[in-house]
């Protein structure tokens, strides 16, 4: 409590500290407060009685009474110090000025009491510094990132198709273990003996639903049998163990047994289809931007290097063994 306090305070005095700017409009802004209606930019729009401890050059006071006024345009400012939304509806904001009065009070009361002069708190505030400089970073890197052109796109699509394919799939799972049964072992070399069979019948083109109804039926098993329908899946959704076979297959095709952990498996391909482009715009645009927000922010980490001593911080992990 006692770091996002003075966060607020260090964040709303380099904001007033700041030059006032014109506000762009709403269509020619992005990130910044919409403009509210009937309210002028330099219009005052709080009023903090009994508060005056603060710097002149960051806050006006009015008349004699000890008094801060905040005008929309530094209230907007402090706004976007304390969230990444773009927008803050009325209640928050009422909230937001209700926090900042409070947090100026016993600010002002800090000073009287020279905590703004102790050691603790000028490493809180050199800490906090560090911090809001970093997250800064972090904020303008993820807007650049943001920045994706359609031939960035194209050039993505191009060169990951594989990724972008998806089949149809039905499915016939049998189980490895009988819930019900003594015999673990020999029921799981008649599970895979059966399965054999079945999967020749369909590789013949039987139906899977039935296929299923059927395999259950030879083992005994009284449970109801699961769905065949495995729908539309891309290689990213299935396992690294049955992908490459099962992209491997063409429409009409049936797969090998496939040794599941539980199961025995029998896949069938109904159809195959590379996504277009079009539909894969918004997922190929946050992929882009994902990498180029991660290749940024290791650029910067990999920079620095640090040496610890072992007497103050202890021995360190031992490396891992290949």
């Amino acid at each position: 409590m006692l770091i996002k306090s003075l966060a607020l305070i260090m964040l709303a005095g380099i904001m007033l500290a700041q030059t006032p700017k014109p506000i762009a409009p709403p269509d020619q802004t992005k990130g910044v407060q919409a403009v509210t209606p009937g309210v002028a930019p330099d219009e005052v729009v709080l009023t903090l009685h009994g508060v005056c401890d603060v710097p002149q050059t960051q806050l006006a006071t009015s008349g004699k009474e000890c008094s801060v006024t905040v005008t929309r345009r530094q209230f907007d400012e402090l706004v976007k110090a304390v969230t990444s939304a773009p927008q803050m509806p009325a209640n928050a904001k009422r909230n937001l000025a209700n926090n900042y009065k409070e947090v100026l009070a016993f600010a002002a009361a800090a000073k009287k009491a020279g905590i703004d002069q102790s050691p603790q708190f000028q490493a809180t505030m050199d800490w906090l510094r560090l911090r809001t400089l970093a997250e800064a970073y972090r904020r303008g890197a993820d807007q650049e990132a943001s920045q994706v052109s359609d031939q960035q796109i194209e050039e993505y699509y191009k060169s990951h198709l594989d990724q972008f394919e998806e089949v149809k799939l039905r499915r016939l799972l049998v189980p490895k273990n009988n819930p019900g049964g003594a015999d673990k072992q020999g029921y799981e070399e008649k599970a895979l003996q059966v399965t054999t069979e079945f999967r020749a019948r369909a590789a013949a083109g039987e139906d899977f639903d039935q296929l299923q109804k059927d395999l259950y039926t030879a083992l005994g098993l009284t449970m109801q049998p699961p769905s065949t329908a495995v729908g539309n899946r891309r290689r990213s959704s299935l396992t690294p163990e049955v992908r490459d076979h099962i992209f491997a297959m063409q429409p009409g095709q049936v797969s090998e047994i496939e040794k599941e952990p539980y199961t025995f498996a029998i896949y069938k391909v109904e159809a195959k289809q590379t996504l277009p482009k079009e539909r894969l715009k918004e997922e190929i645009t946050r992929e882009i931007k994902r990498q180029k927000l991660d290749t940024a922010l290791k650029a910067v980490r990999d920079q620095a290097h640090a040496d610890l001593n072992e007497s103050y911080f202890g021995p360190g992990p031992a490396p891992k063994q290949p």
